[in-house]
């Protein structure tokens, strides 16, 4: 007996009798992808007020230069990460 073949069978099967699930599965797969557009977009936000501030204002100390240098840092892997996983 080939149990993969017929788990594969039966989803196939199963997916063909319900359109409404295909259709949710899509819904679905956009809602997803709005809400990583939006982390992005937070998160691209957010590296781009840091890196202003980082470039505006003279009177920081080197280590809250440091901080603020830090903090673009995560943001930017945050925001590449979510990129990354939106492929």
């Amino acid at each position: 007996m080939n149990s993969k073949t017929e788990k594969k069978n039966s989803i196939k099967i199963q997916e063909s009798d319900s359109p409404n699930l295909s259709s949710f599965k899509e819904e679905s797969s956009q809602v997803i992808d709005e809400n990583i557009e939006n982390l992005c977009d937070e998160n691209l936000t957010t590296l781009q007020k840091i890196h202003s501030i980082l470039l505006n204002c003279v009177n920081l100390s080197k280590k809250q230069k440091l901080e603020f240098c830090e903090s673009e840092r995560y943001f930017m892997k945050l925001y590449l990460k979510k990129l990354k996983n939106k492929s």
